[in-house]
């Protein structure tokens, strides 16, 4: 069996891209990582955001393995090991609001299957040669920010124009959903917290008819309300990036972005987010 893999990577609107790809090809493993900085600014000596800092050690971290196991003991290492960092960096661990985070998918391909783990809101998508596509994960968040989205819809309903106005109506949201993080009814991410492997969602599939994989971050996803309703969603995401490319598939939802930069016609919280993905294909 042959693999193959293309990535990409794009910053968004910050001053750093707070994303990363691994891409350990002697050990068939792959991931995107989706670093969630502090709601308390934080910036180390060489100006590096927490959310930078912790997508990029896990990103190190994996691709320095010399013999992967379990992905799951692995991703619990790096959660340990970001803890230590925020320990010498003296943040509080119990105000979740100062906690460096990232969401993680990460995958390995093996000789009768693949094994993939995920947290946050990063997606894994599998595609079959009946071009049949399968979501393995779920966005952990998607539940909490439905009603941070709400009142967005009501701050524009309300005569609000400006994402800085809009964004003042959700930040208390916000705050809390931080400490939903790694509980129960809440979602997973990975922060240090002890709790965090509790709320990995891994497992493994076999290769029978798989044609490709697909790593996501949060910043690659279509508007919903620019998906035709007869589709499925992730079916939709995913053949737009096969038939496209990562990277003209990037610029079209960029173009999209700068076509909205208050975000009234197409919600979110910012006008463009990190934009990161992996494509496996097997031969």
């Amino acid at each position: 069996m042959k693999v193959k893999h293309e990535k990409f990577t794009m910053k968004g609107v910050g001053r750093l891209n707070e994303d990363a790809i691994v891409a350990h090809t002697q050990a068939n493993l792959y991931g995107v990582l989706d670093g969630v900085s502090s709601l308390v600014p934080y910036q180390n000596a060489k100006q590096e955001t927490g959310g930078f800092i912790a997508a990029n050690l896990a990103k190190t971290y994996f691709e320095s393995l010399a013999a992967p196991g379990s992905l799951r003991d692995h991703l619990i290492e790096a959660n340990d090991l970001l803890r230590e960092q925020m320990v010498l960096a003296t943040i509080d661990l119990a105000k979740k609001e100062e906690l460096w985070g990232a969401a993680a998918a990460i995958i390995r391909i093996q000789e009768d299957g693949v094994e993939y783990i995920q947290t946050g809101d990063c997606m894994v998508l599998a595609v079959y040669e009946n071009e049949e596509v399968r979501p393995l994960t779920w966005r952990q968040v998607s539940h909490l920010e439905a009603p941070a989205f709400a009142k967005w819809e009501s701050g524009i309903a309300n005569g609000l124009k400006s994402r800085e106005a809009l964004h003042e109506t959700i930040i208390d949201t916000i705050i809390q959903n931080r400490y939903r993080s790694n509980t129960a009814g809440g979602y997973g991410v990975l922060n240090g917290d002890q709790e965090a492997a509790r709320y990995f969602e891994y497992g493994k599939i076999n290769l029978t008819c798989l044609k490709h994989m697909i790593l996501l971050t949060d910043g690659m996803f279509w508007p919903t309300n620019d998906v035709h309703e007869e589709s499925s969603y992730w079916s939709f995401v995913a053949h737009e990036i096969l038939k496209k490319g990562i990277e003209p598939y990037t610029k079209a939802l960029i173009e999209l972005e700068e076509s909205d930069p208050e975000c009234i016609r197409h919600i979110r919280f910012k006008k463009s987010d990190d934009k990161t993905a992996v494509v496996i294909s097997f031969h």
